[in-house]
């Protein structure tokens, strides 16, 4: 097992979200030198994540970003839910995609692409709202010419109906995890004391942190061991459950 490496992730990227939060954080780990994992909702229709005045310039973001070196991972498409639906994770029991048939999957996929090619800021990875996707939202994001998803359990890198999997496990950065640990950052719901503690963590540990797109493209950090991912998947779940109790 490779050493402890850390991949930072932001979810709920829209242009109704909390920019007096992230755009100093995301400054900070610019100067860092630290790349980030981005997942953009191609057009938002949750209105949960509108905590802020919508920003008229918020493709022109990710295009800077992008620019950065930063990942751009298509975020679903409305960051609706429509089924309560767990799909393979068994995290949360709503979708936006997992129960849908495969026809629905596509199109609703393939219109967030369009959206972000549009745009000129598509890249091929996927991220699914509530970390909620089904064997059917991979087979559409393999037609549809995408590579990798951010989610999963394990500590590397693997391959699953012709997708890579970059496993997610953690809200916030643990020493000593083994492997390739994503960090899942919910900036509108951050107090400023949780996001000076990741800032400070960052900076204590920024070597540790790794792009994306390189883990993706690395075919050595690919990972076979089916077993040690479900006992993992049962731990985190395990995990999850006696701490809502």
């Amino acid at each position: 097992m490779y050493p402890s490496r850390y991949i930072l992730r932001f979810d709920d990227i829209a242009p109704g979200m909390a920019w007096s939060k992230f755009l100093p954080l995301k400054e900070e780990l610019e100067n860092l030198g630290v790349k980030s994992v981005l997942g953009v909702v191609p057009e938002c229709l949750d209105q949960k994540l509108n905590v802020e005045d919508n920003e008229e310039q918020f493709f022109d973001y990710i295009r800077h970003w992008m620019d950065f070196g930063d990942a751009i991972l298509q975020h679903g498409t409305h960051h609706l839910y429509s089924t309560s639906n767990s799909g393979i994770l068994k995290i949360n029991n709503n979708s936006e995609f997992a129960g849908l048939s495969y026809e629905e999957q596509y199109e609703l996929i393939k219109k967030g692409k369009a959206i972000l090619q549009k745009q000129n800021c598509w890249q091929p990875y996927f991220m699914a709202p509530s970390h909620s996707f089904d064997a059917i939202t991979l087979k559409a994001l393999a037609k549809l010419n995408f590579v990798s998803i951010s989610d999963g359990y394990g500590f590397s890198p693997y391959i699953s109906n012709g997708i890579i999997h970059v496993p997610q496990l953690l809200s916030k950065p643990y020493k000593f995890i083994p492997g390739i640990s994503t960090v899942c950052i919910h900036v509108n719901n951050m107090s400023e004391h949780e996001i000076q503690t990741l800032i400070d963590f960052v900076k204590n540990n920024k070597h540790r942190f790794v792009d994306y797109k390189r883990v993706v493209d690395d075919k050595s950090m690919i990972s076979n061991n089916s077993s040690l991912r479900v006992l993992i998947g049962l731990a985190i779940r395990l995990f999850r459950f006696f701490r809502s109790i």
